[in-house]
């Protein structure tokens, strides 16, 4: 308790200089929240379509990058698995990028596209008892409200009911926003469509380059009652072995892997990824430096006062203790003005980038123990002028 009060009185001794310190401490901090904001959003963006899914299991090309790029496998496929016994239910899905042309401007903006059937979605829409009823022709599509300004809404902001009827161009084909639905745009494009499979083929740019009979994304399976996953997967990978030879190279997994691998892509194999995981690299490095230089003055300008200790009796272990305690109060001084302006600007960013960042708990508590971290290595990088406090230095 003795080097916990000392350490404190050490940092509050001088308000101002506490103040200052305590901001470049902080500054790191929030740069650390602001960057796994980041990386986390990348996440669970990457993953919107995968969390509306409701399924068991998904069979998909073996040459599937991420989910608006998954390629395409034969569409006799879903006839051969769906009289197996194992299957209560399979349904397809298309997915991928398109070019959408701004009706106000003429640009073109990539957009993604979700491909479903009206009469048996595979997603989770909100209102789409609604909404189905308004893609009975394959022109006819709706649009994510989250997509940006720069898509063409009338007011140029933000898409809402006044858009319905707008019409616009897809890969060079006339479409009308014929409803609005809410998901999120993701990472892939800044806007985002849903449309029938028989849209999605007539405006999709690689549909043209694939054989006919190959017009399905992924197959969505529900498995029957008391059939286990595991299970599933191995009877579908028997009957696709027993088709023909290219169907058994389809890959079969269950809906919590084929997350699991599309957030493992966006994370270590996309530059946006790698940019924000080495932010946080960058950021720690930042924090440690800071709270290096902020020790290392302190200890410098009251080495007298350390040395005296030291004449009169305390050890290098008190002392090294103080400092280290000393750099807790200050991560803890630096650590709740930084979460409240990382919440802040959480809410600003999600406002105007149209990408929701929120702040989990378990967040809270990796930068926390990361600002922790972060201080105690540059105190003990410190502790070697401490070391050197002898009471000769007094004179």
């Amino acid at each position: 308790m003795k080097q916990l009060t000392l350490a404190r009185k050490n940092l509050f001794d001088r308000p101002a200089r506490s103040i200052v310190s305590a901001i470049g401490v902080g500054f790191a901090i929030l740069l650390v929240f602001m960057q796994l904001g980041f990386l986390g959003a990348v996440g669970e963006t990457a993953t919107q379509v995968y969390d509306r899914i409701d399924c068991d299991l998904l069979v998909r090309s073996p040459e599937y990058l991420h989910v608006f790029d998954p390629r395409t496998l034969p569409a006799h496929v879903a006839v051969s698995l769906a009289s197996m016994p194992e299957i209560a239910d399979i349904r397809s899905l298309d997915l991928g990028v398109s070019q959408w042309r701004n009706p106000n401007s003429g640009e073109l903006r990539l957009v993604a596209m979700i491909g479903v059937d009206p009469a048996r979605p595979a997603l989770r829409i909100q209102g789409w008892s609604d909404l189905a009823s308004r893609l009975r022709r394959p022109a006819d599509v709706l649009i994510d409200r989250a997509s940006r300004g720069d898509y063409g809404p009338r007011n140029h902001t933000r898409f809402g009911d006044a858009d319905v009827g707008l019409e616009s161009e897809v890969a060079g084909k006339r479409v009308v926003v014929s409803g609005l639905y809410d998901m999120g745009t993701g990472l892939a494009a800044n806007g985002a469509i849903l449309l029938s499979h028989n849209g999605f083929n007539r405006v999709a740019p690689q549909r043209m380059t694939v054989p006919q009979d190959e017009r399905f994304s992924m197959l969505l399976i529900k498995l029957r009652p008391g059939v286990t996953a595991a299970v599933g997967v191995t009877a579908i990978k028997e009957r696709l072995a027993r088709i023909d030879g290219r169907s058994s190279e389809l890959r079969v997994m269950t809906l919590k892997e084929a997350i699991a691998n599309e957030r493992w892509h966006w994370y270590t194999q996309t530059p946006v990824g790698f940019i924000f995981g080495s932010g946080v690299a960058i950021a720690m490095i930042i924090g440690s430096v800071v709270c290096y230089m902020i020790l290392s003055n302190d200890v410098t300008s009251r080495l007298p006062e350390y040395a005296t200790l030291k004449a009169i009796g305390f050890s290098n272990a008190y002392l090294i203790n103080v400092l280290c305690a000393q750099a807790v109060w200050l991560a803890l001084l630096a650590f709740l003005p930084s979460l409240v302006v990382a919440i802040v600007l959480y809410a600003v960013t999600s406002a105007y980038a149209g990408v929701d960042i929120h702040m989990p708990w378990f967040r809270v508590v990796l930068v926390f123990v990361l600002s922790l971290a972060m201080c105690g290595v540059a105190g003990v990088v410190a502790l070697r002028k401490l070391t050197k406090a002898e009471p000769a230095n007094l004179f």
